[in-house]
């Protein structure tokens, strides 16, 4: 998983928050960033889900509730590529998510991607109104987990989804997984059309270089069923 993150204004994200979702920040910053992802073995319910395997391209930000506790920090998407109709259709069924279909394709063997294979390099090509966009790096050195309170844990340490459905609500759904480690990432290279994929409200700040470039190794993760948000107003 590759994570690019800029800071960005609050003034900038207002606007699309859900009621009951107010901003998380770190160094008193808001951010957003954009994920390029690899599924494997996915399952729907516990039953497993065809295809088993696909990239996903997202845009997200981050978040937690207005009220309760402080450990359901989360995030909340933007939009969501994949490569397969039935796919984004079930992800907007079942957990009304912005997820649409468009061509995806990765650059690199998952099995690799483990300790011990000294440089790894990533691509992702995906196209989006037309234009095909590309994200490219390259990694080396010792995995290692996030330092506590370090932007990097910031970033990787999420384990709430929200999003907004009709009628104001907010849906909340929790994922259960291990902790994250990075690899230190050498360079990248991202060749796409901000204005397209990003948000207006947001686009200009995405053109620019990112503040972070993250290479996660994920883990198993299981995503148990949304349920409404407690104490949400209605804002969406």
């Amino acid at each position: 998983m590759v994570i690019l993150s800029w800071p960005i204004d609050d003034d900038r994200l207002a606007p699309l928050l859900s009621g009951g979702l107010t901003l998380d920040h770190w160094g008193g910053d808001a951010y957003v960033s954009l994920v390029c992802l690899f599924v494997e073995n996915l399952r729907v319910l516990g039953v497993p889900a065809f295809p088993r395997k696909f990239e996903e391209v997202n845009l997200r930000f981050y978040v937690r509730p207005e009220h309760g506790p402080d450990d359901r920090k989360g995030v909340a998407f933007l939009r969501q590529l994949v490569p397969h109709r039935h796919t984004a259709l079930a992800g907007r069924y079942l957990f009304r998510e912005p997820m649409s279909a468009t061509a995806l394709s990765h650059e690199f063997d998952p099995a690799l991607l483990d300790v011990g294979h000294g440089l790894q390099r990533l691509g992702y090509t995906w196209r989006d109104c037309g234009r095909e966009e590309s994200l490219r790096i390259t990694a080396a050195g010792e995995p290692y987990f996030p330092v506590q309170g370090s932007l990097q844990e910031f970033l990787t340490a999420r384990y709430w989804g929200y999003n907004c459905t009709s009628g104001g609500r907010v849906r909340a759904y929790r994922i259960s997984r291990g902790p994250w480690s990075l690899i230190p990432v050498i360079e990248h290279e991202l060749k796409w059309h901000a204005e397209i994929v990003g948000r207006p409200e947001i686009s200009d700040v995405m053109a620019g270089p990112p503040a972070s470039v993250l290479l996660a190794f994920g883990s198993e993760s299981r995503v148990h069923w949304p349920a409404k948000l407690r104490q949400c107003a209605s804002r969406c």
